[in-house]
């Protein structure tokens, strides 16, 4: 019930306030407590104080969503035509095996239950790699070596959310985009958590450590085994040490002791979404073979737009929505064949069959 409320919300838009269909917020409230911790339920009034954090969070997530281009049209010719293609993928039998045999496309398949629609839309999705290389350069009639250049390439390509229109395509992502930020909730009360039991672990280890010291112990070795130790020699430092993790303990008790401090971190992160999820268009001038080119160079080369997703602080992913023909699609492999088809090369009998 909640993941149709959820299709739902993203398939609506606000009324003439600025408002959803409460119906529908309160279903994503729901999915926001159940994602994150269902105790919050226990407190008093949660959804009254998660309303306006859910609402912020899927109106941020539907304009984001909503601000990248229109799909890419991929079709046989495609490759030769468009730069960011090429770009993007090594060959033309590549870009045909990323669009033809991805996971997420498999499943569309067994969902579906019959023929494929006769175009496909989906998002293309994966990682790039800017490396320092020195490599070779033509300066007019002469060749120059161990030239510094930025080599780009993209790896880890996904076909995600398959679909039969771009709307639906569209509204998949959204979905997850508000999933992820769920998500991003979660992991903050996770941190807190781990961070607790951290400190109450390191607090242990202190106090045994101190125990040994008090008691003689010989621990004049543990300096040269343990670096950090050689600061924690004496039952002074250990006991200031002591104090200190006392004092974060103190304050992440005080921040996390109730249920309602709990709704306070989910209701910050939801308050917040551009601080997990975020776009960023960039562009840059590539040659043939994938090489940063300055824009006031005489090389051949092309300027190119891509749309990153900042995923949290340090994670980004290249996304584009794209559209291709159901019936360009590469038949699957059979594997009985191409076992016959390795062995030959390799100069071995074909298998045959009994």
């Amino acid at each position: 019930m909640v993941l149709r409320l959820l299709q739902s919300i993203f398939s609506a838009t606000p009324n003439q306030s600025g408002k959803f269909d409460p119906a529908l917020i309160r279903g994503a409230i729901e999915r926001v407590v159940d994602g994150t911790d269902p105790r919050l339920r226990m407190v008093r009034h949660y959804r009254k104080r998660l309303w306006p954090a859910v609402e912020r969070a899927i109106e941020y997530v539907i304009e984001l969503v909503d601000a990248l281009p229109p799909p890419v049209e991929i079709r046989s010719h495609s490759f030769t035509a468009d730069p960011r293609l090429r770009a993007l993928f090594t060959s033309t039998r590549h870009l045909q095996e990323i669009l033809s045999f991805g996971k997420e496309l498999h499943h569309y398949r067994q969902r579906i239950g019959g023929g494929l629609p006769t175009d496909l839309y989906a998002v293309l999705r994966t990682e790039r790699i800017e490396k320092n290389v020195l490599g070779v350069a033509l300066e007019g009639n002469m060749i120059r070596r161990d030239v510094p250049q930025i080599t780009v390439n993209f790896h880890n390509h996904h076909i995600a959310f398959p679909a039969g229109s771009e709307t639906k395509t569209r509204r998949e992502v959204k979905k997850r985009a508000f999933d992820y930020l769920i998500e991003a909730a979660l992991d903050r009360l996770v941190a807190v958590r781990t961070q607790k039991q951290q400190l109450e672990q390191q607090q242990r280890q202190l106090l045994q450590k101190k125990t040994k010291l008090l008691r003689g112990a010989n621990t004049a070795l543990e300096p040269l085994l343990d670096p950090q130790a050689a600061n924690l020699s004496t039952p002074a430092s250990i006991d200031k040490r002591l104090r200190e993790i006392e004092i974060e303990l103190g304050q992440i008790r005080a921040d996390s002791a109730t249920l309602d401090d709990h709704l306070a971190k989910v209701v910050v992160t939801l308050r917040e979404p551009e601080k997990h999820l975020r776009l960023d268009r960039i562009s840059m001038t590539l040659d043939h073979m994938n090489i940063k080119v300055d824009k006031g160079s005489s090389r051949n080369a092309n300027t190119l737009t891509f749309d990153d997703v900042l995923l949290g602080k340090d994670r980004r992913i290249t996304a584009m929505f794209i559209r291709f023909p159901s019936d360009e699609l590469l038949p699957r492999p059979d594997f009985y064949d191409e076992a016959n088809r390795l062995l030959y090369l390799g100069g071995r009998p074909r298998l045959t069959t009994i």
